[in-house]
């Protein structure tokens, strides 16, 4: 290619790779933008406070917002926020079984499922999979 058509050629390059970066940085947003979707959204709380325990929801978007500003990597779990019920600082994100509504923290069955409920033994995630399984199986039998 000659050098007159090559030079263009290669601007033209660089401009596309500069405006597909610049405009992937826009849509990605500030920091907090990634918790938009979950506006509106509540999340399970658990107090460990023997003597308060207790349980409740909060804003998903308020309790990602402060967990995003107040837990780093390296002590990711061990600062609880300021509890609803006592005011201590030993509320703690939790899940609540949608079969038994036992209110629990992530992993405390032990089991595969970090979902799995200690109580019931149930897990969504896991009951999800079987399902999208039993259906990819229906359909390679058609």
């Amino acid at each position: 290619m000659e050098e007159s058509k090559r030079r263009p050629l290669m601007i033209a390059i660089i401009v596309v790779c500069v405006v597909v970066a610049a405009a992937i940085t826009f849509t990605r947003g500030s920091k907090s933008s990634g918790t938009k979707r979950f506006a509106g959204k509540e999340q399970w709380m658990k107090c460990i406070n023997p003597d308060c325990g207790a349980e409740y929801t909060m804003d998903m978007k308020k309790y990602l917002d402060w967990k995003q500003e107040n837990v780093s990597i390296a002590s990711q779990g061990t600062i609880g926020m300021v509890c609803g019920e006592c005011e201590d600082e030993k509320a703690f994100g939790a899940v609540k079984c949608e079969k038994c509504e036992h209110v629990f923290f992530k992993g405390a069955a032990g089991a595969d499922f970090s979902d799995t409920c200690p109580e019931c033994d149930y897990s969504k995630r896991k009951d999800t999979r079987e399902k999208a399984r039993e259906a990819e199986g229906r359909k390679r039998v058609r």
